[in-house]
């Protein structure tokens, strides 16, 4: 292997992991940090009341919010496994197809933090209660939209990404 695929591989296997973890983090944290948010920039509740309150609701019937936490988290950690299998594969001598995927995947991600975001805000600003169903779909949606995030990514990426001219 030449020394320019050997460095490109360590780059795209580095980008590969580095994305899983964002996904397995980020996918778990991000409910979380909604959550915080909203109680306190919209109610205007100070910060270490709103984080007191966080953690005595993280475990507590009613609110639970843990396993909103992993029900959220679900989706990510699917796409996680797709980022290391799809693009921890890809091919050192072709950089241009680990770049199109890596974009696709971007877009992915992109669009499940986005739709599972606006999902969270909608819950927490108009509260009711068939609003908790939101988190028992909401991980149906994402593993929905990841295919659809992949494909829009991989069709922007074929279409801004030069060719490779042989």
């Amino acid at each position: 292997m030449t020394d320019l695929a050997q460095n490109s591989s360590s780059r795209i296997r580095m980008m590969a992991r580095l994305g899983a973890w964002i996904s397995l983090i980020g996918g778990l944290l991000l409910p979380w940090m909604i959550m915080l948010a909203v109680e306190t920039l919209v109610r205007d509740v100070p910060f270490p009341r709103a984080w007191r309150s966080f953690t005595l609701h993280l475990f507590a019937p009613g609110y639970n919010f843990f396993l909103v936490g992993v029900l959220t988290a679900l989706p990510f950690v699917i796409l996680a496994v797709i980022i290391i299998v799809h693009l921890g594969t890809a091919s050192a001598h072709n950089t241009l197809i680990a770049y199109r995927r890596a974009l696709g995947l971007f877009s992915a991600g992109l669009s499940m933090v986005l739709i599972a975001g606006w999902i969270h805000v909608e819950v927490l600003i108009h509260p009711d209660a068939q609003g908790a169903l939101a988190y028992f779909y909401l991980p149906i949606l994402l593993v929905t939209i990841l295919p659809l995030g992949y494909g829009l990514g991989r069709a922007l990426a074929k279409a801004f990404l030069p060719r490779l001219s042989l």
